[in-house]
Parts: C-alpha cells; sequence; structure tokens
C-alpha cells in the first residue's frame, strides 16, 4: 500500500474572495476551509497561490512548510525595499512580499531566487512560515 498521498503539495482551495489575477500573492486557511489572502503581516500562511480562480472555483495553492517542492513566483509589495537573489522575503498587510526588516515581528516566508522590483513577480523557494 502507498501511504505517498501527493509528492507534490499544490492543493485545490475554494477562494473566499475572487483570487483572478492575485498569482503570487499568499494565503492563510479560515475557520471555513477557505483561504483568503493576507491581510496583516503577523498573520501566518498556508501557501501561495499558484492558479487564481473565481469566488466559485478552486485556486491552485502551493503549500509552504517543506510541502511545496519547486520554486514559485511570489509578488513583491509596492516598496519592496531591496531584494536582491538570496534576500529572504516577510508577509505584508497585502498578501504581498519584501525584503526582510531582520527586526521586530513579521512572518518570514521565502527566500528570493532572482533580484526585483515594485511589484514584480519574483521567483523564490518558500519557507515554512517563521513568525518572530
Amino acid at each position: 500500500m502507498n501511504i505517498i498521498a501527493r509528492n507534490n503539495a499544490v492543493m485545490a482551495y475554494t477562494p473566499a474572495a475572487d483570487q483572478t489575477g492575485k498569482e503570487g500573492y499568499f494565503v492563510k486557511l479560515l475557520t471555513d476551509g477557505t483561504a483568503t489572502v493576507v491581510s496583516s503581516t503577523t498573520d501566518v500562511p498556508i501557501g501561495v497561490i499558484v492558479d487564481g480562480a473565481a469566488l466559485l472555483g478552486k485556486s491552485g495553492i502551493a503549500v509552504g512548510a517543506g510541502g511545496f517542492r519547486g520554486t514559485v513566483r511570489v509578488k513583491l509589495d509596492a516598496s519592496p525595499g531591496v531584494v536582491l537573489a538570496g534576500t529572504t522575503l516577510q508577509i505584508t498587510a497585502t498578501g504581498t512580499v519584501k525584503a526582510d526588516a531582520l527586526t521586530g515581528t513579521r512572518v518570514v516566508v521565502a527566500q528570493a531566487l532572482e533580484a526585483g522590483s515594485a511589484s514584480e513577480l519574483i521567483e523564490a523557494v518558500l519557507f515554512k512560515p517563521i513568525a518572530s
């Protein structure tokens, strides 16, 4: 009997709101099991949208915490700071990411694999979200 449920954790979740065009944004799960875009810098996301869907559809979510084995594109904030290859990224209140401030209350979610600037999608590797 094979006990492996899936080799790569891209899960289908019903969006709490329309997620069309929200690829690269981080989401958390609500108590009803729907996925909503992160709305606080202290939210701990389950993963990142790789295929956003309309309200009645199913969004594809790449699960962090080691569940997703590849790289993804994440959406940089409008004011992301200096993001270079190797920069650790923290969540923002809009579900996007920016360069880790390295201090204060924050949730680190990924590491950039390329440089990027405001509002770009960049390649990154997901982490298990680290709240500090």
